[in-house]
């Protein structure tokens, strides 16, 4: 191959890198990112879950969260709107739901998380 043809590639290959770079560089963060910390049972009727949710805060999200039994039946349940911000950017929400359950149970944690509309209010 000539020496023309080589530095001519080479440059297209370089500005190829540059060029996906920059994308990669300018992207919002928009990834949607749940996971449980821990949960407490209080009493047969009271848990509380801890989670922690990773999110693009100029999207509005919302989350599922549930108390399950030894069974695994659902014995409580909310549904928490995270705090949205125009501006946007990536935000980590470290919460504590407390949660009403129908009697004792031995875990509670995230079920989902989703993006709703931005006019959504809750549940």
């Amino acid at each position: 191959m000539p020496k023309r043809v080589k530095i001519i590639a080479g440059a297209v290959v370089l500005l190829a890198a540059i060029v996906a770079a920059a994308i990669f560089a300018t992207n919002k963060y928009d990834a949607l990112q749940a996971q449980d910390v821990g949960f407490t049972v209080l009493s047969e009727a009271q848990a509380v879950a801890e989670i922690e949710v990773q999110y693009d805060a100029s999207k509005r999200i919302q989350c599922d969260v549930r108390a399950m039994n030894d069974s695994y039946a659902v014995v409580g349940f909310k549904t928490v709107l995270l705090p949205h911000d125009a501006q946007g950017g990536h935000t980590v929400q470290h919460l504590k739901v407390p949660l009403r359950t129908e009697n004792l149970a031995n875990t509670a944690g995230v079920e989902s998380c989703y993006e709703v509309p931005l006019e959504h209010i809750g549940e």
